[in-house]
């Protein structure tokens, strides 16, 4: 399917934008003595290679959507895709509110790239379950991203969503052809489709090969890693679960060179598992990360369940209790800005939980 969205609104907002740009050009030219002609020349160029990479077709696990020129107003709907959108540069007019109360929509981890972009987004809630697209319609979007989403977009919401703007979704495939799953998006394969579709790819280049080497360093530093086994979990309605290999979560923890594909069952988003299935659905990992920070009662729980101790994660001191909010908050990101952070909070705790030893397990990370 391909989609190609031309608006009303967009002609008026295209025949604003160039009578401000012509008041510009205007006042530019009275003041010309003040200016610096290579700053002139330098900013010309940058605008002649953005307005290049347009019209651009993506391609999308919704379709083919077509952008015509450079989106000015942007509108994310997803949990990380604004963090992506400030590591490129590009400053989204309104992003949903941040789940852990966060102002700006994110935490911490993204405030210098949020103020890099000059971003100061309106938030909104998205919705749960469904979008609310007279929201979403108010803030006159020339683009709408979606491509980590808080719930799976339907057919309809984003037939009726693509009436208001182009709505870039995640790649239909990965970087190696492969049909891509909801949440399951690399981060690689993520920012390239966002930096196509704002015309920044050469930014993106930059920011994928710096935090290539962050990971490729705690590899080299930790030669021992390699093969041992590891998942992502918590405790929910009763039930531990872990998530699924390409959960952004593993992924972080595959890049520091664990195995996460260990665990049968978990192609869905998440695997829940009965506690009498506990010893052999994860008995064997090294390690087990437990997402507890935003539900404390969590860890006293999984504690507390028959065959806990049984895990080898837990005779060997490899269960690691993620209870600092913001960690847990940057390892779900999964975004540009968050890889640095996530990197400092997680390899100490992993050091301690993967060395074998009981006696050095982990402390919380608080």
């Amino acid at each position: 399917m391909h989609q190609r969205i031309t608006r009303g609104a967009s002609a008026v907002s295209v025949a604003a934008a160039a009578a401000l740009l012509l008041a510009a050009c205007s006042s530019d030219a009275e003041t010309e003595e003040t200016t610096s002609p290579a700053a002139d020349t330098s900013a010309s160029a940058d605008a002649s290679a953005d307005a290049a990479a347009f019209p651009v077709t993506l391609d999308t696990a919704m379709g083919e959507v077509t952008i015509e020129s450079e989106p000015q107003r942007v509108v994310t709907l997803g949990s990380h895709e604004h963090e992506y959108l400030y590591s490129l540069g590009v400053a989204p007019v309104a992003v949903p509110v941040s789940w852990q109360g966060y102002d700006n929509g994110t935490g911490p981890w993204a405030d210098a790239d949020r103020e890099a972009a000059g971003a100061e987004p309106e938030l909104f809630e998205p919705g749960t379950t469904t979008y609310d697209a007279e929201a979403i319609a108010a803030f006159e979007p020339d683009l709408i991203v979606a491509t980590y989403p808080n719930h799976e977009m339907t057919q309809e919401e984003y037939d009726l969503l693509s009436g208001i703007a182009p709505v870039v979704t995640r790649p239909a495939t990965d970087s190696e052809g492969n049909e891509t799953v909801e949440w399951g998006v690399t981060l690689e394969d993520e920012l390239n489709l966002l930096a196509e579709a704002t015309g920044t790819t050469d930014k993106a280049e930059e920011i994928i090969a710096d935090i290539d080497a962050q990971y490729a360093e705690v590899r080299e530093a930790h030669p021992e890693w390699e093969g041992m086994t590891s998942q992502v979990g918590g405790f929910y309605e009763g039930q531990a679960f872990v998530y699924a290999a390409s959960d952004t979560r593993n992924q972080f923890l595959a890049n520091l060179g664990l195995d996460v594909t260990a665990v049968e069952g978990t192609d869905a988003a998440w695997l829940q598992i009965s506690a009498e299935q506990l010893d052999t659905a994860i008995g064997d990992l090294d390690s087990v990360v437990w997402q507890v920070a935003t539900t404390p009662d969590a860890q006293g729980e999984l504690e507390a369940l028959p065959l806990f101790d049984s895990l080898t994660a837990t005779e060997t001191g490899g269960n690691v209790w993620l209870t600092d909010t913001v960690l847990e908050g940057a390892f779900f990101a999964n975004s540009p800005s968050s890889i640095a952070y996530s990197i400092e909070g997680f390899v100490p705790l992993l050091e301690a939980a993967l060395d074998g030893d009981p006696a050095t397990e982990p402390a919380a990370a608080e």
